[in-house]
């Protein structure tokens, strides 16, 4: 059986949303300097890095990351490669187009590429979903949508005053999960595939980091 992991590695000073607190990773306790054992300590925002968005993140009355069942997390993968320039829109018609087969209860990754820019500064302008893809999805009966990028939604430089952030809105609104910060998924396009995209159990948490995976099934 083949897993092919769709996670960022956590680092120290990680790149992340501009708003964001920094990523810190650091060793607490070291055995070179004399501790019996030794012990990492990281703080991080819960939006940096490869993560779930849970609906509280925008759904004022909405479940948070610790309320939602296992089987949120897990379902057959369905994988879409769009080409796009930053600050491109993914229609519906890009995915529909696709050929790709997509079905009530996937979990829907969409492959732009844009994960091989990460430590560049071109990360932050990015292709995104346009609201009638996510209304695609929700059509469709998706679980969850994970893509490449550092958000869904319009890039950071591009968003006007009082955005609204209509593409979360509209897939957290219907109970289809986000994840954000997906890589290789060049090396799962064309494969049969079951997604577990687990998160940290944070109570209360709008978001939790996820090692994601996927499980060739052929």
């Amino acid at each position: 059986m083949e897993m092919i992991d769709l996670s960022r590695v956590i680092y120290d000073g990680m790149p992340k949303i501009p708003i964001l607190p920094e990523v810190h990773v650091s060793r607490f306790l070291s055995l070179e300097k004399g501790a019996p054992l030794n012990v990492t300590e990281f703080s991080m925002p819960c939006h940096a890095g490869t993560h779930v968005d849970a609906p509280i993140h925008i759904v004022a009355n909405g479940k948070s990351i610790d309320e939602l069942p296992v089987d949120a997390f897990v379902g057959t993968g369905a994988v879409i490669s769009v080409k796009k320039n930053g600050g491109e829109e993914v229609t519906a018609k890009d995915l529909e187009a696709s050929g790709v087969a997509v079905n009530r209860g996937d979990i829907l990754m969409l492959h732009t590429g844009w994960d091989e820019k990460f430590d560049s500064p071109d990360y932050n302008l990015h292709p995104y979903l346009s609201v009638d893809a996510a209304e695609w999805m929700v059509q469709k009966g998706i679980k969850m949508f994970g893509i490449d990028c550092i958000t869904v939604d319009l890039p950071t430089p591009l968003r006007p005053k009082g955005f609204d952030f209509p593409v979360h809105r509209m897939l957290l609104g219907n109970n289809v999960l986000i994840a954000e910060n997906v890589t290789n998924l060049a090396a799962v396009i064309g494969k049969h595939t079951r997604i577990l995209a687990l998160p940290l159990k944070v109570k209360g948490s709008d978001a939790g980091h996820a090692r994601i995976v996927a499980e060739v099934l052929n």
